[in-house]
């Protein structure tokens, strides 16, 4: 269907592209040249289910494209199966769109881009990068955050809330909804090292089911818990699909599970509200709209000013019960900018 933590000098760089684009409405018209090149087409690509992720990185791209002159236009293909989301890439080549932004789930995608690249299309990878080697020889620029690096963060600050309750001791459970896929393995991993900063805490990975069935999830968080005798956290790093399972089996299992910290890592609104109600205690926002944002910076200007293929990581941002009202209410600017270009 087509419809304040990071890198400073990496976030730097990103602002000045915003700021070349920031003037660069003057003198620009439909189908012709401005200062800042021809108008070109912008798409987004991906093969999951409509969803707030989807939106924060379609809204990002559609603002970058607005900005630069350029049209853009979203294609979804809502099955969420490795061919869903190739075939979601190949009918925006196919409509010969200048540039495609899309997520590096699988080998295929860096594929697809080699096979584009003869004709024209450009392509830039957000969010996840799970092939980075054949990604760099293809000149792919990448925004997002370091995997490893975010679950550290989320890592340190879960063992740092227990140590300030005075526990040292204990399992973090952690759910992993994709079993084998790098992003999410390198995130569960960096939140293992994060947890080192309390030796007594250990990590606790398993397969929990939540990308297929949340039902069966729930079942699957009650069993671990219970086998595990001593999980004392959580932390929900796949974000609203693991949180939703994991939150309705601690209600369940009520007693002493459910009074365990939870964190995790902002991937809806609805992650916002589970902290606003107290139910996680905080969440790292790896801020996706300027994911989607300045991909299409990278992409312009690789195109029209001959910059090199390069990797950007935006700001991250600690969500909790001191700030969550000001990250609803700015949640809620993007979805009405959404609602303004037909995106859902």
């Amino acid at each position: 269907m087509i419809d304040g933590l990071g890198r400073r000098e990496m976030l730097g760089a990103g602002l000045g592209l915003v700021a070349l684009a920031g003037c660069a409405r003057s003198g620009s018209a439909q189908g012709g040249n401005s200062k800042l090149g021809k108008q070109r087409s912008v798409a987004f690509a991906i093969g999951t289910p409509g969803s707030d992720f989807v939106l924060e990185l379609s809204l990002g791209c559609a603002d970058a494209a607005e900005m630069l002159g350029w049209r853009f236009s979203r294609v979804l293909n809502a099955q969420p199966t490795p061919d869903a989301h190739i075939n979601a890439i190949r009918q925006a080549v196919t409509a010969r769109n200048d540039v495609v932004v899309t997520v590096d789930w699988y080998q295929a995608v860096i594929d697809e881009a080699a096979k584009a690249k003869p004709q024209g299309t450009s392509f830039a990878i957000v969010n996840s990068l799970n092939n980075p080697d054949t990604a760099a020889k293809l000149g792919l620029p990448f925004v997002g955050q370091s995997p490893r690096e975010s679950g550290r963060m989320l890592g340190e600050r879960i063992a740092k809330a227990l140590a300030a309750k005075g526990v040292a001791q204990g399992a973090v459970l952690v759910g992993n909804p994709f079993p084998g896929s790098l992003n999410v393995e390198e995130r569960i991993a960096g939140v293992g090292e994060g947890l080192r900063a309390v030796p007594g805490l250990s990590l606790l990975s398993f397969a929990d089911g939540s990308a297929g069935d949340a039902a069966a999830s729930v079942a699957l968080y009650k069993a671990k818990i219970g086998e595990a005798g001593n999980v004392v956290a959580h932390a929900a790093a796949a974000g609203e699909m693991s949180a939703v399972p994991l939150l309705k089996a601690l209600d369940e299992l009520g007693g002493t599970a459910a009074k365990a910290l939870v964190a995790g890592t902002v991937s809806s609104l609805k992650v916002l509200d589970f902290v606003k109600r107290g139910r996680m205690a905080f969440a790292l926002d790896e801020n996706l709209y300027n994911q989607g944002f300045m991909a299409v910076l990278l992409a312009w200007g690789m195109l029209e000013r001959g910059m090199p293929s390069t990797s950007l990581t935006p700001a991250s941002s600690w969500i909790d019960a001191a700030n969550v009202d000001a990250a609803i209410a700015s949640y809620a600017k993007r979805k009405e900018a959404a609602a303004a270009y037909g995106l859902s």
